[in-house]
């Protein structure tokens, strides 16, 4: 029954100051309603993409000489992006780009000038994840155009600088590549030039061909000579051969005697230096198609450099807004209001419960 006593008080108690707490209520909503009125409209742009695969700017992709791979990429794309979206990289572009020292009212030439921007920028830029693991940057301004320019130039740049960081991994594979391109022309020209001294030695440069036409040569010459040394030995004793026929073939014999003592000569040399021969030539071919497949493999790289391969797949691009997102001017006066009438509330009963003195006993009793 005390309880209800005391609610029936304090109720009676607010009927009685009403007038005051509702009019609190209507100043403090009027007043915010006026103050909320010089605060200026911010806009928000939004634009929405993907983050693509790496595997797009592989060069046997690019080539066309493999098939496969997802355009769309992993978790780790996506950090990778969300990471360069926070970068000073990033800001620091913007915030030239677009003249945000003069926009924020910065003065440029301080120490910590980029420092306040790039809070202030960061402060009005969002860039999350959503749960279709896509991409969303949001930009918000009190100029619409700004807004959706500054969200798209973001966008473009995160492309960039994402692109960069790929494109450093590929600089170093194709630097590395043709440093050991270098090294093997080297040692093409270096077999390249053992093998033309060999070929001077030897006089030999075409190691099957020769030791085939050496062969032949030197088969049908013994023959020649061993015919003709039997005719000559059987002329020679014979007194009714005339002088010049034996004469003749003496000669003929011996011509062919000296040619089969030249292929010899050849066909020694040959041996000697056929198994050298043969062993720089197998390298140097080998090598040297080798090297055509690795300088292909480095043109590919180099396009693979050179293409601009995007490393975000744009879904939707920021528009300007037409509607502000902020300030909502009507939750403030509503919420001003009843910020006031619950104050009020309380004042009331505060001061209901100490008047009559017990302001006075309150003292006493410190």
């Amino acid at each position: 029954m005390e309880n209800k006593d005391n609610l029936l008080g304090v109720v009676r108690t607010l009927y009685q100051w009403r007038k005051q707490i509702l009019g609190l209520s209507f100043l403090a909503a009027i007043g915010t309603a006026g103050i909320s009125l010089l605060l200026p409209n911010f806009f928000k742009a939004t634009t929405v993409f993907l983050a693509a695969s790496p595997d797009l700017a592989r060069p046997d992709i690019l080539y066309g000489k493999s098939i496969g791979g997802q355009p769309y990429g992993s978790g780790n794309d996506i950090d990778r992006i969300l990471t360069i979206a926070e970068s000073k990289e990033l800001g620091d572009y913007l915030i030239d780009t677009f003249n945000l020292f003069q926009h924020y009212r910065i003065a440029p030439n301080q120490p910590k000038s980029y420092v306040w921007a790039r809070e202030k920028l960061f402060s009005r830029m969002e860039i999350i994840k959503t749960k279709r693991d896509a991409i969303q940057l949001t930009f918000e301004d009190v100029d619409p155009q700004l807004a959706a320019r500054i969200a798209n130039a973001a966008r473009e740049r995160i492309n960039y600088l994402s692109q960069e960081v790929i494109k450093g991994n590929q600089r170093k594979n194709l630097a590395s590549y043709e440093s050991g391109l270098i090294v093997k022309e080297q040692i093409l020209q270096e077999l390249a030039d053992s093998l033309t001294k060999l070929r001077a030695k030897y006089k030999i440069y075409n190691t099957r061909q020769v030791s085939t036409d050496l062969s032949e040569r030197y088969i049908i010459a013994k023959g020649s000579y061993s015919r003709f040394k039997g005719r000559w030995e059987s002329m020679k004793n014979n007194p009714r051969i005339p002088r010049d026929s034996v004469a003749f073939t003496e000669a003929t014999m011996k011509g062919y005697q000296a040619e089969v003592e030249s292929l010899q000569e050849e066909l020694n040399n040959l041996a000697g230096g056929e198994a050298a021969l043969m062993m720089i030539e197998t390298r140097y071919y080998t090598s040297n198609g080798q090297l055509g497949d690795e300088v292909e493999k480095a043109k590919m790289l180099r396009t693979a450099l050179e293409a601009d391969v995007p490393t975000v797949l744009v879904v939707e691009e920021a528009e300007v807004p037409v509607l502000k997102s902020r300030p909502r001017r009507s939750l403030l006066v509503l919420a001003a209001g009843a910020i006031a009438f619950v104050i009020g509330c309380f004042g009331v009963l505060l001061f209901d419960a100490y008047r009559e003195n017990k302001w006075g006993e309150a003292i006493n009793a410190r």
